[in-house]
């Protein structure tokens, strides 16, 4: 009975320190497992602050206390790069290079399905690939092999649009052929790549043609088909295919339908005008009108659509409905006045522009009378109204230097200066041809030395127009300065060498 009780005493503390190791035991792996921990976090924050030697030591501790992680192989290869991004094209960052790849070489051993992984892989063989030609050029076979890696990258990412962006640009730099379907597998696992690829430097009529093979089967499995249709659409118009980028583009509009906007009726509208459908184009403008919150640019963008189709009647009639749809406004109705100028009904668009003023007085309506003053050659008039024009919007630039040339050709020459100058000030970007309208103007007020001032600004903006350099050499004969004007005459020769009359002024002063 003694001897079973020993036995049993014995198993039993047996039992207890085994379980007492067993508990060290853990709490020691979970103590490595913490400070390994600590290192990451410490890691992390010092790699988003930029400091990546630091960000190395923490990892390379966090990797002793617990081996084998992949994350931490990962963010040490990520480290090794971003290391060797700060020495770019030398050996040092191949070298760095190198370690990155045998991180995430470990990674992609320790977890196989870890994808941004094999991408990092791909990136890093391109790098070293580039960098083994650039500085061991005698070195004719190259062990680096990027292609296998993007291959994993899309094998493990079917659908992975940066994998195959990164494919794309590596094939385009190795003058792959492969580069034409990954681009058109591109457009079809995501329509709206369309819109970048076309800004790609590889960007060819193969390519082209892939893109559109890609968006028709993207329709055809009806993958994002709004964005599909919208951009085949898009791909027909620059075709000229008026009539499938309209049927494609009313197909993209039926999906997800609570999403159209103005702007979505507006291309509609401009694709139907193109095709020569006028009742559906205006219809589609005004559906457009109807949803837009800011209906007069609009309007004012559709003028510029209606004027470059030359279709001015069809534009008076739109901007006649948009008035009585949505209470005509004084823009619209400068629209319209500005439609009938190009029509030549003068008298209608001017009646038009009195009743806006008489209303509300407005600059842009003043400016559009004196235009109709100019073609009816009526200077007093023209004169009148853009000086109305300049006094309710005196920071437009414009109006300044149409009321100078007025005043110029109606030999107020004080006037034409002063707006000259008003003109220079208000203009957003300094403009050789401002100052070259106040040179001349000065120079009729005999002002020699202002014109020369003006024509040397207008040289220092545009210093390859040969008619400045002879117009500064004119003012320089005027004050007597013979030496300065061959100068300048000379400069205008060697812009303009076949000018006989520049020749013979430089001949005559090379003579003095």
């Amino acid at each position: 009975m003694g001897t079973t009780n020993s036995v049993k005493r014995y198993a039993l503390c047996t039992m207890r320190c085994a379980l007492c190791v067993l508990t060290l035991l853990a709490f020691y792996k979970l103590t490595l497992r913490l400070i390994s921990e600590t290192h990451i976090h410490r890691a992390g924050n010092l790699f988003r602050q930029g400091y990546y030697g630091l960000t190395l030591n923490h990892l390379k501790k966090a990797d002793h206390y617990q081996p084998g992680d992949y994350r931490i192989q990962k963010e040490l290869g990520k480290t090794y790069y971003k290391l060797a991004d700060l020495r770019p094209g030398s050996k040092e960052a191949f070298f760095l290079i190198n370690k990155a790849r045998e991180r995430y070489l470990e990674t992609f051993r320790l977890n196989p399905l870890d994808v941004e992984a094999a991408y990092a892989l791909a990136r890093g063989e391109e790098r070293l690939e580039h960098l083994a030609r650039r500085l061991h050029p005698e070195e004719k076979n190259n062990k680096y092999n990027p292609m296998r890696y993007f291959e994993e990258a899309i094998r493990l990412r079917p659908n992975g649009i940066l994998y195959h962006y990164g494919l794309a640009r590596y094939l385009y730099r190795q003058k792959n052929d492969k580069l034409v379907s990954i681009a058109g597998a591109l457009t079809r696992i995501y329509p709206p790549s369309y819109h970048y690829l076309k800004k790609e430097d590889f960007w060819s009529p193969s390519v082209r043609e892939a893109c559109k093979s890609g968006l028709q089967q993207a329709i055809d499995r009806k993958i994002s088909p709004r964005d599909a249709h919208k951009n085949m659409s898009h791909m027909l118009a620059e075709e000229k295919e008026w009539a499938g980028a309209i049927s494609h583009y009313r197909q993209a509009l039926r999906y997800s339908s609570f999403n159209n906007s103005a702007g979505d009726y507006m291309r509609l509208g401009r694709l139907y005008l193109k095709n020569g459908q006028i009742e559906e184009a205006e219809s589609s403008f005004l559906k457009g009108l109807d949803l837009s919150r800011t209906k007069e640019k609009d309007l004012e963008r559709l003028f510029g659509v209606y004027k470059k189709e030359d279709r001015y009647e069809e534009l008076c009639r739109l901007c006649r409905k948009a008035g009585n749809h949505y209470s005509g406004s004084s823009k619209m109705r400068t629209l319209l006045a500005r439609s009938l100028i190009n029509l030549k009904q003068y008298s209608e668009a001017q009646h038009m522009l009195d009743e806006i003023n008489r209303k509300e007085p407005s600059a842009e309506a003043y400016y559009w009378l004196a235009r109709i003053a100019e073609i009816e050659k009526d200077r007093d008039r023209m004169e009148l109204a853009i000086q109305k024009a300049t006094i309710l919007d005196p920071s437009n630039s414009q109006y300044h230097l149409i009321f100078s040339q007025v005043l110029k050709k109606r030999k107020k020459l004080e006037g034409a200066e002063k707006e000259a100058g008003l003109a220079i000030k208000h203009r957003a970007k300094p403009s050789p041809w401002l100052y070259n309208h106040r040179a001349l103007v000065r120079w009729s007020m005999k002002d020699y030395m202002g014109a020369f001032r003006d024509w040397r600004s207008a040289i220092v903006l545009k210093p390859d127009r040969a008619s400045f350099y002879a117009q500064a050499g004119e003012v320089c004969i005027k004050m007597g300065d013979w030496r300065q004007a061959g100068d300048y005459y000379h400069k205008a020769l060697k812009l303009d060498s076949g000018n006989k009359r520049y020749q013979k002024r430089y001949q005559d002063l090379k003579a003095e």
